[in-house]
Parts: C-alpha cells; sequence; structure tokens
C-alpha cells in the first residue's frame, strides 16, 4: 500500500473505543463474540478522498501495480462501475464501503490482504463480485487468522428491509458455515498464483488439494486457523453527539437481533465496526465527481 494512502487513513479513520464502554454506559451488540470498535472520521473531503485513492489497492495487489492508469483499468474490470449508468444505480454500488473495509483492515487492524478483491470481479457479468468482501490474513508464529468481512454502506441503519444491519444480520448464518467458507476457500485456488502474501498457511492448503479429494475444513482445522468475520456498518447518524449515535445504535440491534449459534465448525470471532458519518448520498455523490473528472491519485 502506498504510504501516502496509509497516511491518509490514519487521518481520516479516527478510532474512539470499543464495546462495551463502562465509562460512556454503553454496552455491547449481543450477536458479536469480540469487542466491537467504534470509529468517527476527520471530515467528508478527506472520507472521499480516502475512498477514491483505495481503489487502487482494492483491485490490484501490490507486486500488479506499475505507472500505468491503473484506476482506469480497475473501474472497467476489477469493480463494478459504468460512467452511463444513471445516477440512482451508481449510488447502489458495493465498492464505496468494500474499499473502505479493505484499507481499514489492512492500516487499522493489520491484516494484509491475502488476495486484492477486484480480482474475483468478472466483467461479463458487471454484479458486485460474489462472496465475502474481503481476504486477509495474519499468520505468525502463534497465530493464523483468515479475515473474510462484509461490510454495509446505507443511509437506513436498521431494521427495516433494506437497512444495513437486518440485511447484514440476515446474511450471518450462511456466512459462518462451512459450506460458505469451503466454496470461498475453493474460490481462492483459482487466484492462487495471484497471492499477494506467498507461501502461506492457506496456500499449501489449497496446493495440498489441487483436485485431490481432502476435506477442505479438516484442511484449516490441522492449521489451526480462526476465521475473523468484521461487520462494517457505516450509516447516516442523525444525533449530533457521538456517543448517542453509537448508544442508539447498539439499542437498535440488541432490541431487534438476539445471539445466536453458528454452523460454522472451526473457531471464529464475530464483531461490528461502526463509523457513523453525516451524509451517505453526499459522500457517495463526490466520489463520483472525483471518478469522472479523474482527480490526480496520491502518489
Amino acid at each position: 500500500m502506498r504510504e501516502s494512502l496509509k497516511n491518509l487513513i490514519d487521518k481520516t479513520i479516527i478510532y474512539k473505543y470499543s464495546l462495551p464502554n463502562s465509562t460512556n454506559k454503553i454496552e455491547s451488540i449481543n450477536l458479536s463474540t469480540h469487542e466491537d470498535d467504534c470509529y468517527s472520521y476527520s471530515n467528508d473531503d478527506d472520507l472521499v478522498e480516502l475512498i477514491y485513492n483505495s481503489i487502487i489497492e482494492y483491485s490490484f495487489n501490490e507486486f500488479d501495480l506499475t505507472k500505468k492508469d491503473y484506476l482506469s483499468i480497475a473501474l472497467q474490470t476489477q469493480i463494478r462501475y459504468k460512467e452511463s449508468d444513471s445516477e440512482s444505480t451508481k449510488l447502489s454500488y458495493g465498492f464505496y464501503g468494500e474499499v473502505l473495509l479493505y484499507s481499514m483492515l489492512y492500516q487499522t487492524y493489520k491484516s494484509k490482504p491475502l488476495i486484492s478483491r477486484g480480482y474475483f470481479f468478472s466483467p461479463l457479468e458487471k454484479s458486485e463480485a460474489k462472496g465475502y468482501d474481503s481476504f486477509h490474513l495474519i499468520e505468525n508464529e502463534k497465530n493464523l487468522e483468515l479475515w473474510l468481512g462484509e461490510v454495509k454502506f446505507r443511509q437506513l441503519f436498521c431494521c427495516s428491509k433494506t437497512s444495513s444491519v437486518k440485511s447484514a444480520i440476515e446474511g450471518l448464518e450462511k456466512a459462518l458455515s462451512d459450506e460458505y467458507l469451503k466454496a470461498n476457500i475453493l474460490a481462492l485456488y483459482n487466484f492462487r498464483n495471484n497471492f499477494d502474501i506467498k507461501d502461506t498457511k492457506i496456500e499449501k492448503i489449497l496446493n495440498n488439494w489441487n483436485g485431490n479429494p481432502i476435506q477442505i475444513i479438516e484442511e484449516i482445522k490441522k492449521y489451526d486457523m480462526t476465521l475473523i468475520y468484521p461487520i462494517l456498518i457505516i450509516y447516516q447518524a442523525n444525533d449530533s453527539n457521538y456517543d448517542e449515535q453509537i448508544k442508539k445504535a447498539i439499542k437498535k440491534i440488541n432490541d431487534n437481533f438476539k445471539k445466536q449459534s453458528y454452523s460454522l465448525s472451526i473457531d471464529y470471532k464475530l464483531f461490528f465496526i461502526f463509523l457513523p458519518i453525516n451524509e451517505v448520498k453526499t459522500i457517495k455523490q463526490e466520489v463520483i465527481k472525483w471518478i469522472e473528472s479523474k482527480k490526480p491519485l496520491l502518489s
């Protein structure tokens, strides 16, 4: 990742506190198995610049980047974007939140991308890439963590049919299951030559599989892997007081959703990341303007 982008992330995304928080008397999410994290941001302009610049790293691995016009390539082949689409269609694209999740996992959580998410996009289908919203990895002598996150970036928070929280939570039963994890791991097999982290244990699992009749989930268990599943919720807050914004968000979720268990047979950690912002639509509209005016990228 470019140093200039790392600096922009550090400047823009501001950690406030984790939940539960006894000082501010804010409880955690019932569904979470790990501390939830709450962030604010510096200002709208910085956030727009961050989303715009993160498209490159989201789309391509670092070793694939040269001095070519990779933003134009990304917009045609790595993410869903079509200049002739209506504004309402452009505002519905999923990349706004996905690139933020990518950058936050990389820089804020020090979880390096196993492979940039843009490789999963099909220009023929012209639809959002399927599967988890991120594939990141933390691997050292003590830990092997596969970060397979999700992000929702919508105006409605909870709990209508189109709200961020409802769609994210209703998808957990599928996301936290052996079958879905297996399907996503096998999807990585076709892209293993594009891995940004060579000689990792996940690469060894895929090489061992290589069409052989082994059980992917059992192989994962052999390496004592933990699945980390962060859900980034970027939403429009209607209260000027930050603590009240978070309290209201937590209450809405806990009033409508109860803790439940999932069928995933490996260890996992589930937690929420909250980023309330001023105007969801305005931020997305500004990103569109930056794209179509071809604003210079950070060097």
